[in-house]
């Protein structure tokens, strides 16, 4: 039997993560949740119950990854020390401009709880064109920053960072897929304002 090394058997556990991830909040599995569930049900609930599946089914695949022996690659030593601290301040700055521009209790699925619970209507995702951190996912953004500046750089860290930042590119890549068919024009031309991850310039029309 073969014995797999510890980075690509965390590689595999994020990539595994990530899809279950990615399945439980794609367009196929809402229509079945709305077909089995009702849409108020789904509404109401969903959100909360993705949170609460994603934190539990990741607690597993970071034990892992911090029970193993790891080798040093880098460790951020040096004059480099610096350029972690731009990477923190940077994904600092962009979680604090996406809690400007998102309502949190709306992603956190405790808005659409409350609604459903006081038997209320359950409110519906706003679309907004608040330019708060110069990208049109800074949240998404300041993953990939933090990923790449927290801990040292291990055999098995490195693996779990390609993953991760690949799955935001990606996932960014879906949600605007995503945001394009439920928007449409107004999203469009959101887009030729913003820049999708990076704020390194706005395209103008």
């Amino acid at each position: 039997m073969i014995k797999l090394s510890p980075p690509i058997v965390s590689a595999l556990l994020w990539i595994g993560w990530c899809f279950l991830h990615s399945l439980l909040i794609s367009h196929w599995w809402l229509r079945q949740c709305h077909r089995v569930f009702g849409d108020r049900a789904v509404a109401g609930l969903y959100r909360v119950i993705f949170n609460t599946i994603s934190l539990i089914t990741l607690l597993p695949v970071v034990f892992y990854q911090f029970s193993v022996k790891q080798i040093v690659l880098f460790d951020w030593s040096g004059w480099w020390l610096g350029l972690k601290i731009v990477l923190y301040c940077y994904a600092f700055f962009m979680f604090e401009a996406g809690l400007k521009r998102y309502d949190l209790s709306f992603f956190m699925g405790i808005k659409q709880l409350r609604a459903f619970v006081a038997r209320r209507e359950v409110p519906a995702a706003v679309f907004t064109t608040n330019s708060q951190g110069g990208v049109r996912h800074p949240w998404y953004s300041a993953g990939i920053a933090l990923v790449w500046a927290f801990g040292t750089i291990t055999d098995t860290s490195l693996a779990s960072k390609i993953v991760i930042s690949s799955y935001f590119i990606i996932g960014t890549l879906l949600e605007e897929r995503k945001l394009h068919q439920d928007i449409g024009k107004p999203y469009e031309d959101y887009c030729r304002k913003m820049p999708m991850l990076f704020p390194w310039r706005r395209v103008k029309k």
